[in-house]
């Protein structure tokens, strides 16, 4: 019996999926109104201004008019998240170096959040895949996949359409995939079943 991977509709995955317009908008919000604040200062440089106004426009743009593009295009949805990121960074170095600690620190606080958005999205892109093993079940999530020893579950039940595990510690996993198994992929699941679920 050879390892099994196969694609899943998996619900934390596709709750960040849904919610990375609204983080777009408040990242755009954030880095105009960093810019704003930048600007009314004495010794205030002009081009990180207007660096920053840019990328908040970049990204107001995005969320307004690209609607289809970060649903269809997960790749910009990560280009995005990771410019969003990089400017927060940059607003709060630039604080820390002229001596505002608590907002400098705020700042590199909301760039470590986006940054983290950033690895969870980027790994939702490539691992939404549930891989049935002889050690068990490896099922994604954040921050890392867990791996449900065969020893751990209760009860594994695959059809076409989707997977339900439950495991000893009372835990329920309920999964659909992302398109119907073939019947030979059902019966290699069966088998595994067959020979560690006795």
């Amino acid at each position: 019996m050879s390892p099994l991977s196969v694609g899943i509709v998996h619900p934390a995955f596709q709750n960040l999926k849904k919610a990375g317009r609204f983080l777009h908008l408040i990242a755009a919000v954030l880095i105009i109104t960093n810019a704003l604040t930048y600007l009314r200062q004495p010794d205030a440089s002009k081009i990180f201004f207007w660096c920053q106004v840019i990328v908040a426009a970049d990204i107001f743009i995005l969320v307004f008019a690209g609607r289809e593009m970060l649903s269809e295009s997960p790749r910009f949805n990560l280009f995005f998240r990771l410019a969003e990121a990089i400017a927060f960074v940059t607003v709060g170095i630039l604080l820390l170096m002229k001596g505002e600690w608590v907002t400098g620190s705020i700042q590199l606080i909301i760039a470590a959040g986006y940054f983290y958005l950033f690895h969870c999205e980027r790994k939702s892109f490539y691992a939404e895949r549930i891989a049935i093993q002889h050690l068990g079940v490896v099922l994604p999530g954040f921050p890392s996949d867990k791996l449900v020893y065969w020893i751990h579950i209760r009860k594994f039940h695959a059809d076409y359409h989707g997977v339900q595990i439950e495991t000893d510690r009372d835990e329920k996993f309920t999964f659909n995939f992302k398109q119907n198994l073939q019947p030979e992929e059902l019966e290699e699941i069966h088998e595994f079943c067959r020979h560690y679920l006795k």
